[in-house]
């Protein structure tokens, strides 16, 4: 039996890498639905614009501008203290954090075999992805074991599991989180936690653009897939397959969920 979808009125969100992208499209979409959305990112003008648009997809949707509200928090996921700041002034605005939403991240430039390519920048992107999901976690997670509820979706990528040699520091790095979250993800359920994995597939952003594999690219992914997929996180929905990749426009949830329930 399916278990009813929960509502996201008075629930609250915190989406990293918020200022642009995916994140962006991420905290609109809650916002939207009537979540209470923690904005976290680098560049505060990029936070200041996404926040108006949240309020903005909040109005259209209730009429009134009724909902829940949003916090942004200045920060760098790499830096321990700063992400806890930044949770902690989320958590202070709104309330507990329901939903995480690790987005923020970074991919190679210039398309070189790891060997050649500038050891500073590949280990920025590496410790963004790693790094800054691990810090961004170890913020929110111990209050979400402590209520015994939560849920954390890492924005991954088919390329943790197809590597591309020119994206060497993308590739190892959500590699490593498909392999950090095959550990922990059992040990949050048992805690009232679910861990994702979900692929967007190749959504059209500035990131993507910027690479050399989506030159010509003329068959981008739906962002409407990954926003849904996240609703139904969000909701509950998709709680049974909590702890496996998924990557969507290819993974056909409804399909996994009766396998999962036959299973059982």
């Amino acid at each position: 039996m399916t278990a009813p979808a929960l509502p996201l009125a008075g629930q609250v969100a915190l989406v990293t890498g918020a200022g642009r992208g995916i994140g962006r499209m991420v905290a609109v979409a809650l916002a939207e639905a009537g979540m209470a959305v923690g904005l976290v990112g680098r560049n505060r003008r990029l936070l200041d614009v996404t926040a108006r648009a949240c309020a903005a997809a909040r109005e259209a949707a209730s009429g009134d501008g009724s909902g829940g509200g949003v916090a942004v928090a200045v920060a760098d996921v790499r830096a321990p203290a700063e992400i806890r700041e930044a949770a902690e002034a989320v958590r202070a605005a709104l309330g507990p954090v329901d939903l995480l939403v690790n987005n923020a991240g970074l991919v190679d430039q210039g398309e070189l075999p790891f060997w050649e390519a500038d050891p500073e920048r590949w280990w920025e992107v590496f410790e963004t992805n790693v790094r800054g999901t691990v810090n961004t976690c170890r913020a929110v997670l111990p209050e979400m074991t402590r209520r015994g509820s939560g849920r954390v979706v890492n924005v991954n990528s088919r390329l943790a599991v197809q590597g591309d040699p020119r994206y060497s520091a993308y590739c190892g790095s959500k590699a490593t989180l498909l392999a950090l979250d095959a550990v922990a993800a059992e040990p949050l359920r048992d805690r009232g936690v679910h861990l994702f994995d979900i692929s967007p597939g190749m959504v059209r952003t500035d990131m993507t653009l910027s690479m050399a594999v989506c030159a010509g690219r003329d068959d981008w992914t739906d962002p409407a897939l990954f926003l849904a997929a996240i609703l139904r996180v969000a909701h509950g929905d998709l709680d049974p397959l909590a702890g496996r990749f998924l990557h969507v426009g290819a993974d056909d949830f409804d399909a996994l969920l009766s396998e999962r329930r036959l299973a059982v």
